[in-house]
């Protein structure tokens, strides 16, 4: 039996979350977004990788190179969990139209979650997670880059700090 690493949060605070990312659903479905919504790379790569960029820095890196890049996005983790709290979600219903906000029961379920190629722990191929204090989602990619997703582009003050203390970068799109 899988031990519960979550609780759900009591419904004012659901309603509260749910008011504050309508958009979730737009961008976990990849459905139309926003204009509005913004996104932001974090990366460890200081540009956009062309083509050819991208097939030599991104194939056939070697395991010291790949432990590296990943170690500096779990310090970024690491470091966003202990200056802002991270809240997982999920949709519920048949239309998947009912966001429910969760936060995790222990720093430790925290930590195992919502660390580079760890979301398995909660059935995920990569970690998803808000962070209401700065009003923004944040998912976990492929490519050596995560991506954040908000409104209010207050939210790059505190991560732009993060992303330099840990050695990363962030990028814009268009």
């Amino acid at each position: 039996m899988q031990e519960h690493r979550l609780l759900n949060l009591p419904e004012s605070r659901q309603t509260e979350l749910r008011r504050q990312f309508p958009w979730l659903k737009a961008v976990v479905y990849d459905e139309e977004r926003p204009s509005n919504l913004k996104v932001l790379s974090l990366t460890v790569f200081d540009h956009w990788l062309s083509r050819d960029e991208a097939c030599e820095l991104l194939e056939g890196v070697s395991p010291e190179e790949q432990e590296a890049r990943d170690a500096r996005h779990a310090n970024f983790c690491a470091l966003v969990a202990t200056e802002t709290p991270v809240l997982s979600f999920a949709f519920r219903r048949r239309a998947h139209d009912r966001t429910v906000f969760r936060e995790f029961k222990s720093r430790e379920a925290l930590v195992k979650y919502f660390t580079p190629y760890a979301a398995s722990t909660l059935g995920h191929r990569q970690f998803h997670v808000v962070l209401p204090e700065l009003g923004c989602a944040f998912f976990e990619s492929w490519d050596d880059t995560h991506h954040f997703f908000f409104t209010d582009p207050i939210a790059t003050n505190p991560i732009q700090g993060w992303a330099q203390q840990c050695g990363l970068f962030l990028l814009t799109h268009g």
